[in-house]
């Protein structure tokens, strides 16, 4: 399951990634927060909590990265909260963000990565 968090605003987007995340994740949030925040805003800052994330569901669109990587010149930050199960998803975010704008933060340090992400 994905949630769009309370905490995304302005060109701000942020998501919590939980249990397995499938097709209708991909395409009923995350691409709807993404498009939107990207159809209103020059840039955009993106943070993803994976902690809780168990498996990806392989035959969905998140293996591409195609809408992150599209839009790669846009992204100011990038902040990525890890979890044991996470390492698929999150190698395919840091391969479609920017290296200098990607920063990757273990379990625990929720609060240092939204705030690093947010300055």
């Amino acid at each position: 399951m994905l949630k769009l968090l309370d905490s995304s605003g302005g060109n701000l987007v942020c998501f919590k990634a939980s249990g397995t995340l499938n097709e209708e994740d991909y395409r009923d949030v995350f691409a709807v927060a993404m498009t939107t925040v990207l159809d209103a805003h020059n840039t955009f800052r993106f943070y993803a909590d994976l902690s809780e994330l168990e498996e990806l569901d392989e035959t969905s669109q998140w293996g591409d990265g195609e809408l992150l990587a599209a839009n790669r010149q846009k992204c100011e930050k990038a902040a990525v909260v890890g979890g044991p199960s996470w390492a698929g998803l999150a190698l395919m975010l840091r391969d479609s963000l920017p290296e200098e704008a990607y920063e990757f933060f273990v379990d625990g340090r929720q609060e240092r990565a939204l705030a690093w992400v947010r300055n």
